[in-house]
């Protein structure tokens, strides 16, 4: 398969230019001189949602095959999607092969990225291109259905070496329909246009890091910045592994940005795990290990300091840091190390275990506002080992500013679009709280937001 962002050499090469987009769609229109001698191919669209990317669409190009479907041939139901893959089974401790299908929800006529185009003779579509002196159609655009229960189609695949999420390579589709001479098979490119909306930063150390960067950064005011730090499993050299594994482009979008008149967002990725203090993952969590910093705390501070020297527009007194599990330690480790720099903090499940902090590191961290978020069933990090007595301690101490948390019974699905088979919401894994906070859903008792919140506080 050949896709743009599982190419080492091309993600390196992203790596260490300033500003240049996460991802990029390869340009060139294929156009075939006698396309029956060439595969049909396929480009996949991923979307970001709460359980991290999936497959949401496929530009199929079909060269002068396309221009020959009718309205009655472009029938959802007329299109089969059949799909094979390999993935992590924790239980056999191996990677297994997988199959399964995707369900044609809409077709349509399209150009290669995806925009309808009308039918011959059809002028009713005000939404659809002007292609009435274009050239004939050659493409055709496959909407599917989403799950948070689909295994076999994941872009993002667990790799047991390291320990972190990789683009899929072994994801491979077939796509059939009765006017085709054979199957679609090729694949061109994968592409993530929430992924596109941030910029591949050059970091100067061992970080990766992308941003994003407001439109209202031009308009000669501040603007804030929200660092966001993110669990194990999306650790690597990869950042938009960072990005699309827990919807971190959620920070981009109106919802979030509102609140603050346009936020810039910095993303920052270890190529191991935050949890780490010497040469070995999660060494921290061994008792023989005294000192609980994180191995990468200076490189990090280096990253966000080199970030807001690049951007003026960025407020510091409006830096607010936050992240989740591995990220949500990671955050704390930042304010004990670093107290009074950050405006304000938001640990999302976080792993920093209650009985590394002295009563000197609460009266450090009782120095930012802080709002915490965890689930109760969350079975990865203990919540009684961590948020509830972290918080209880923080009550204790705290002498000026109001700690606020949310603890959520469960994990489920609040968009009313996904359900389980016993017809209620989709349960995720009580360990994925930070969908509540990308989500926008976590409020006080006087039903202020987290993200209303965190706007109002300065340093």
């Amino acid at each position: 398969m050949q896709t743009f962002l599982a190419v080492g050499f091309c993600v390196v090469m992203l790596a260490v230019i300033f500003g240049i987009r996460v991802w990029q769609r390869r340009a060139v229109k294929k156009v075939y001189e006698e396309f029956a001698e060439k595969p049909y191919s396929y480009t996949l669209i991923l979307g970001s949602y709460d359980w991290g990317a999936a497959v949401e669409k496929i530009i199929l190009n079909l060269g002068d095959v396309a221009s020959a479907f009718d309205e009655a041939s472009l029938s959802p139901e007329k299109f089969s999607v059949s799909v094979k893959s390999g993935i992590f089974d924790f239980s056999a401790g191996r990677v297994v092969d997988v199959s399964g299908a995707l369900e044609v929800t809409d077709a349509w006529l399209s150009d290669i990225d995806g925009n309808h185009l009308a039918l011959a003779g059809d002028s009713s579509d005000s939404d659809a291109a002007d292609s009435s002196d274009a050239e004939k159609p050659t493409h055709i655009t496959l909407s599917v259905r989403v799950s948070p229960g689909e295994k076999a189609a994941l872009p993002l695949s667990f790799d047991p070496a390291t320990g972190h999420q990789v683009w899929n390579e072994r994801l491979s589709l077939e796509v059939s329909h009765p006017a085709l001479e054979r199957p679609v098979t090729e694949c061109n490119d994968w592409y993530a246009p929430a992924a596109d909306r941030f910029s591949i930063l050059k970091t100067g150390n061992e970080l990766s890091a992308a941003a994003f960067i407001p439109e209202s950064a031009s308009d000669g005011k501040k603007h804030p910045l929200i660092v966001w730090l993110h669990g194990a499993w999306e650790g690597g050299t990869d950042v938009t592994v960072a990005l699309m594994g827990n919807k971190v482009t959620a920070l981009s979008e109106e919802r979030i940005q509102s609140y603050f008149n346009g936020a810039f967002v910095l993303c920052v990725q270890t190529p191991t795990f935050w949890m780490q203090n010497g040469d070995v993952p999660y060494d921290i969590c061994e008792d023989s290990c005294a000192d609980k910093r994180s191995r990468y705390t200076v490189s990090l501070k280096k990253v966000v300091d080199s970030f807001v020297k690049k951007n003026p527009a960025v407020d510091p007194d409006r830096i607010y840091i936050g992240g989740c599990s591995n990220g949500g330690y990671m955050t704390l480790n930042m304010l004990l190390c670093y107290p009074g720099y950050f405006a304000a903090a938001f640990p999302v499940c976080e792993a920093y275990n209650d009985k590394w902090l002295s009563d000197e590191d609460i009266r450090t961290l009782d120095r930012t506002p802080i709002w915490f978020v965890a689930a109760k069933n969350d079975t990865t990090v203990n919540p009684g080992e961590h948020i509830v007595a972290t918080t209880q301690r923080l009550l204790a101490a705290r002498t000026g500013y109001v700690l606020h948390w949310n603890f959520f019974d469960d994990v489920h699905d609040t968009s009313g679009n996904f359900n389980g088979d016993d017809g209620k919401p989709w349960q995720y894994n009580g360990h994925l709280s930070w969908i509540y906070v990308l989500n926008d859903e976590c409020c006080a008792e006087d039903e202020e937001s987290l993200w209303g919140w965190i706007s109002r506080q300065r340093r």
